[in-house]
Order: structure tokens, then C-alpha cells, then sequence
């Protein structure tokens, strides 16, 4: 008999691939789903969708029934948007969804967190899971880690939780960021800050599935693991790498850190004050992802679950480039 699994965020750039991956393995899947549209693409990827959303309580029963596995990857992508407005998602969702898989029998919980959650505004350089931070800036970071604790506290021999914290992810199939580095970058509002030469840390979107999975399946519970492709990278060198594989040619253009950090606070807080729709072109949180050096070991997946990139940086730049018609 297959093993079930129930998966929210199916739909998003690591939903789908993890589906693919798991469908491949033999898992039966399924896949909470928010519209019909979102139901028709998860049937396409081989998971049976379940129509609701976080807040549905009866479509969760319905998922987690039955199932041995559960990966709660839901979360809004919106990294301008206070941490009341992603409060709901981001951590009452979280909660929505731990009852109704621990109510259910479920064994394994596993939560896709956010390497963000130990991001401060400083440098990190090198940090492990031990390090931790009471000075996030931003709502993402601060919901995501507060969601994160609440699924390792309801960590039991029976209920087995454990969360996974990638970094940056990227990779073949990106409908997220790439698309705004890319618009970015051709309309002239892309700048690398500081010159764009600080060591930053990423995270392949296969690399992340293979960590989720052997998360789902090895003996580990309770505990937070980061997640990388092993190669620290020059933060300018990649996203040229990147917007390269789309044919787009990276700006010449830097401001220093200083000047965004000033430009950031002033933009954000026009847009707080005249309460103006979307983000800001520059935020603080921005500021520090973009700009600040961040790199964090993921020694200890490797040495507690024998985690090994799937897939190199290059080879990663290699697979989006387009195909090639043959001649």
C-alpha cells in the first residue's frame, strides 16, 4: 500500500516539485487546493486535490485523513506586508493545520520554514541553528519563526515535527522571484547594494525537496535544520548567472548600503503613512536580503540525515536556460 501524504502549498514553486518528486517515489498524494484552477494543475501533477484553504477545518480533516505524512509548506509570498496582515497564513494557518493533522494520527509533520528567521539586519556569517534572533525587522521573518516554534513545541513521540530553513530558493520553474528580478532588471530598477559582492547562501528548489523528504523519513523530530546547495555565493555573480539564463544582462549599477538603508526606511514609511497599495521599489527587509552578507551551515542536516545536494549550482543555471530547438 502507498503511503499518504497530505501537502499544503502544493500549487507554489516548491509544491509542484516536491509533488513531482514524491508522485515519482511511490507516495499517494494529496494536495489541499484554493480554487478549481489550482485543483486542475495539482491532477496534472498526480495529486488528488482537496478544495478549501488554512482556514477550512473540514477540508483539513478530509486531507490528513488516513495520512502518515504531512508537509505544511502554505505561505504568502508577500515579504512587504506587516505581521498582522500575514499573522492569519502564516501562524494561525500553522496551527489550523498542526490540530488537524495531530487530531487525525498523522506521524510526521514536516514544516517548510525560512532560513529569514534568524536574519536580524546584521551580517550572518556562518551561523548554525543555535543562533537566534530578537531582532527581526521584518512580518515574514518574525510569523514564519513564531509558526516555526509552534510546530517543534507540539513535537511528541507520536506527532513528530520537524522544520526545514532554506535560504534563498531558485531554480527551474521559478514563477516567483525570478520573474521580479527579471522586470527588475530591464526596467532599470535593479541595483546591487554595496556593490553586490557580499557571500550569500542558496538553496536549489530540488535541493529543498530532497531535504524535505528525508525529513519526512529519517529519525530526526523536534528540531530546525537549514538547508543549502553547499556553495556560498557572491551575491553579484549569482543573480548575473541568473538573469543570464533569461537572455537579460545585469545592471552596472550600485548604491552603497548606507544610501538604500536611508532610502528604504523613508520609502516605507510613505507607503505606512499615505497607506499606498503594494510594496514599496526598496523596504527595509529588502535592504537585508539584498544587501547584507548571509550565510548559514547546513552541517547539521548532513550529519544527522546524510543530506547531499541533488543538484550543483551549475547544473541548477544550466537547466534554465531555454531549450534549444534541434537543428
Amino acid at each position: 500500500m502507498k503511503t499518504q501524504c497530505f501537502i499544503t502549498g502544493g500549487s507554489g514553486f516548491v509544491g509542484r516539485h516536491l509533488i513531482q518528486v514524491l508522485v515519482e517515489r511511490g507516495y499517494a498524494v494529496r494536495a489541499l487546493a484554493r480554487s478549481e484552477q489550482t485543483a486542475t494543475l495539482l491532477r496534472q501533477l498526480g495529486a488528488i486535490p482537496i478544495r478549501g484553504d488554512l482556514h477550512d477545518s473540514g477540508s483539513l480533516r478530509t486531507g490528513v485523513q488516513g495520512c502518515a505524512i504531512v508537509f505544511h509548506l502554505a505561505a504568502s509570498v508577500d515579504f512587504w506586508a506587516d505581521e498582522q496582515t500575514l499573522w492569519p497564513d502564516h501562524v494561525t494557518g500553522t496551527d489550523n493545520v498542526l490540530q488537524a493533522a495531530h487530531r487525525a494520527g498523522v506521524n510526521r509533520f514536516v514544516y517548510l520554514s525560512a532560513a529569514s528567521v534568524v536574519m536580524n539586519g546584521q551580517p550572518i556569517l556562518n551561523a548554525d541553528e543555535q543562533v537566534t534572533s530578537n531582532r527581526l525587522i521584518d512580518g515574514y521573518s518574525r510569523t514564519k519563526r513564531i509558526a516555526e516554534k509552534h510546530v517543534l513545541d507540539a513535537n511528541t513521540t507520536t506527532f513528530r515535527t520537524v522544520a526545514i530553513r532554506p535560504p534563498l530558493i531558485w531554480g527551474l520553474g521559478d514563477t516567483s522571484a525570478l520573474p521580479q528580478i527579471v522586470e527588475a532588471a530591464q526596467t532599470g530598477q535593479l541595483a546591487f547594494i554595496g556593490g553586490g559582492k557580499h557571500q550569500i547562501v542558496t538553496a536549489n528548489v530540488r535541493n529543498v525537496c530532497h531535504a524535505l523528504i528525508l525529513a519526512a523519513e529519517g529519525d530526526v523530530s523536534g528540531d530546525a535544520f537549514f538547508v543549502t546547495d553547499g556553495e556560498p555565493q557572491q551575491f553579484r555573480r549569482f543573480i548575473t548567472d541568473v538573469l543570464a539564463t533569461q537572455g537579460v544582462k545585469a545592471p552596472e549599477r550600485t548604491v552603497p548600503l548606507s544610501v538604500a538603508r536611508f532610502m528604504a526606511s523613508v520609502l516605507a514609511g510613505v507607503w505606512r503613512l499615505f497607506r499606498l497599495k503594494g510594496a514599496p521599489p526598496l523596504y527595509p527587509g529588502m535592504v537585508n536580503t539584498l544587501g547584507l552578507p548571509f550565510v548559514v551551515s547546513d552541517a547539521k542536516i548532513r550529519q544527522q540525515l546524510g543530506y547531499r545536494p541533488v543538484i550543483s549550482v551549475a547544473d541548477g543555471l544550466r537547466e534554465m536556460y531555454p531549450l534549444q530547438p534541434a537543428h
